[in-house]
C-alpha cells in the first residue's frame, strides 16, 4: 500500500460466516437488518413438516439454494451493484442488482466452488479472479467487487496458518501489487481506491459438539441439514460457520412470533421435561445462549447465570444480573459507536450490538448459540471435516483486516462500513435505512 493508506482492523458482522457476512459491505446493512441472519434457517411461520412440499421454507445457502439469498435480502435493502450499475463483480455469493455481463464469473464460480470442496482444490478459483480482475482494471468501470475464495477453503482444511493458507494470501498480495502497478502505469495521479477487506477471521478447531447429536442424547429429534425430515422433531438445529447455531423449538408447529427465554426453559418446550438451556450452556463449548424475554429484550445466558440486553430511546444496555456472560464488567448503555469503541479490542467485540441485530430478523430462531474458541457445532455430515472455522462472537471470528490505498476516517471501523466508503469515494448519496457509519 502506498504511505498515504491505512492498514488496519474492523469487526464483521454476526454470525461471521460466508454469504451473510458480505452483506454488510455490499448492503451497508447488519444481517438481521437485511432479513438474512444465517447461512441456514427455518421459517417459522410457513414450515410444517412436510419437506418436500415445504423444502424452501428450511433454507440453507451452502447448497443448492444458494441462489436464493438474492431474493431473501429485505427489498428496503439496496446493494451496491443496484446503487452503481456501472459496476462489475467477480465470484461473488451476492448478485442482486448485476446483469449477466456484469457477473461474468458466476458460472465459473459454481463449479469451482463444488470442485474445491469435494477436491479440497481452491486455488483455480482465485486464480481465474485475479486475471479477470487485472484486466478489468482497464475497463471503464466505476466499481468492481472481486472475492478470492481459496483461504477460507484451505484454512477449514487445516489451519490458518498451514502452508496452502500462506501461499494463498502470497497469490493475492502479488495480485494486488500487479493491480497498483497497472493503475501506476495507467495514469500516476489515478485516484483508484483499492480496499481489501475479509468477511470473517478463523481459528483452529480442536473438538466438534455436533448439536443435533446431543440433542438426540437428551431424547430431542433434531432437524438438520442435510436430515431435513425427522417425524415431529422437538427442534430445529442451523449451524453457522460452524461457531454459532439457531435453534426453533418445535419446528412442526407453525407460528408467528419467537418464544421468548421463559418459554424455553419450560418442561416440554422442546418435547422434554429437562430444562434444555440450562443443560446446553452447561457444556465446555458452549460460551453463551441468547434468547428474547417476554419485556421486549434479550436475555444472555452462560453457565453461571444470566444478562439483560435492552434499548431504550436509541440506547442499547447491557446489563448483569447473575452472571457476565459478554465479560464487560457491569452494566453499560450506549449508541451503536460507543459500543465499537468499548468492545473492539475485548474478548467479544461488538456482540451486544450484534445480538441485538440478530433478533431484528423475523428468521432467526428461537435461540441462538454461540460457541467457545476451540469448539464447533456440527461434525457428523462436515465433509470434509472443518479443522478449523468461524461463525462465532469471539475475537479470533469477529477482527478482520481492513487495507487501504487511500486514508480512512478515524476508528474503531465496522465492516459495515466499508459499503459507505465506497459511496463516500464515488460521491454517491447513501440510502438512509443502513448501518454504515460514514
Amino acid at each position: 500500500m502506498t504511505s498515504r493508506g491505512a492498514v488496519g482492523r474492523a469487526t464483521t458482522a454476526f454470525p461471521s460466516t460466508t454469504g451473510v457476512a458480505y452483506l454488510p459491505f455490499l448492503t451497508g446493512c447488519f444481517p438481521g437488518r437485511c432479513n438474512v441472519p444465517s447461512i441456514r434457517w427455518l421459517d417459522r411461520q410457513r414450515y410444517r413438516g412436510n419437506w418436500w412440499r415445504e423444502r424452501n421454507h428450511v433454507r440453507s445457502y451452502c447448497g443448492w439454494q444458494a441462489g436464493h439469498i438474492d431474493t431473501d435480502i429485505a427489498p428496503a435493502a439496496r446493494t451496491l451493484f443496484e446503487l452503481i450499475p456501472d459496476s462489475l463483480a467477480l465470484f461473488t455469493p451476492i448478485t442482486r442488482g448485476l446483469s449477466a455481463g456484469r457477473d461474468p464469473t458466476q458460472r465459473a464460480r459454481r463449479f469451482w466452488g463444488s470442485m474445491g470442496h469435494y477436491l479440497q482444490w481452491h486455488q483455480p478459483g482465485d486464480d481465474l479472479v485475479s486475471r479477470r480482475l487485472v484486466q478489468s482494471i482497464d475497463q471503464s468501470w466505476r466499481f468492481i467487487f472481486a472475492q478470492f475464495p481459496a483461504v477460507d477453503g484451505y484454512t477449514h482444511q487445516k489451519h490458518p496458518s498451514a502452508p496452502r493458507v500462506l501461499r494463498a494470501l502470497g497469490r493475492v498480495d502479488a495480485m494486488v501489487g500487479k493491480l497498483r502497478a497497472r493503475i501506476a502505469a495507467r495514469d500516476e495521479s489515478d485516484d483508484t481506491l483499492i480496499l481489501l477487506v475479509s468477511d470473517h477471521g478463523a481459528s483452529p478447531v480442536h473438538t466438534h459438539l455436533d448439536l443435533a447429536a446431543w440433542f438426540r442424547t437428551h431424547h430431542v429429534r433434531p432437524l438438520a441439514h442435510p436430515t431435513l425430515w425427522t417425524r415431529n422433531p422437538g427442534v430445529a438445529v442451523m449451524v453457522a460457520g460452524n461457531g454459532s447455531a439457531m435453534l426453533y423449538a418445535r419446528p412442526n408447529e407453525p407460528r408467528p412470533e419467537r418464544w421468548p427465554l421463559q418459554r424455553l426453559r419450560a418442561p416440554g418446550a422442546f418435547g422434554t421435561d429437562e430444562d434444555i438451556i440450562a443443560a446446553l450452556v452447561a457444556e465446555a463449548g458452549v460460551a453463551f445462549a441468547v434468547a428474547a424475554d417476554a419485556e421486549g429484550g434479550l436475555v444472555v445466558v452462560d453457565r453461571d447465570g444470566e444478562a439483560r440486553l435492552t434499548m431504550t430511546n436509541g440506547k442499547l444496555g447491557y446489563h448483569p444480573l447473575t452472571s457476565d456472560p459478554l465479560a464487560l464488567g457491569g452494566t453499560l448503555v450506549g449508541n451503536a459507536a460507543e459500543w465499537l469503541r468499548w468492545t473492539h479490542d475485548g474478548q467479544w467485540p461488538d456482540a451486544a450490538v450484534q445480538l441485538w441485530d440478530q433478533f431484528r430478523a423475523e428468521r432467526t430462531g428461537d435461540l441462538v448459540v454461540v460457541a467457545r474458541e476451540g469448539w464447533d457445532f456440527r461434525d457428523a455430515f462436515e465433509v470434509p471435516e472443518h479443522r478449523s472455522g468461524h461463525g462465532s462472537l469471539h475475537r479470533a471470528h469477529m477482527l478482520i483486516p481492513l487495507w487501504s490505498n487511500m486514508p480512512l476516517p478515524p476508528g474503531p471501523h465496522r465492516s459495515v462500513d466499508v459499503f459507505a466508503q465506497v459511496l463516500d469515494w464515488l460521491g454517491e448519496s447513501m440510502p438512509s435505512n443502513c448501518d454504515a457509519a460514514r
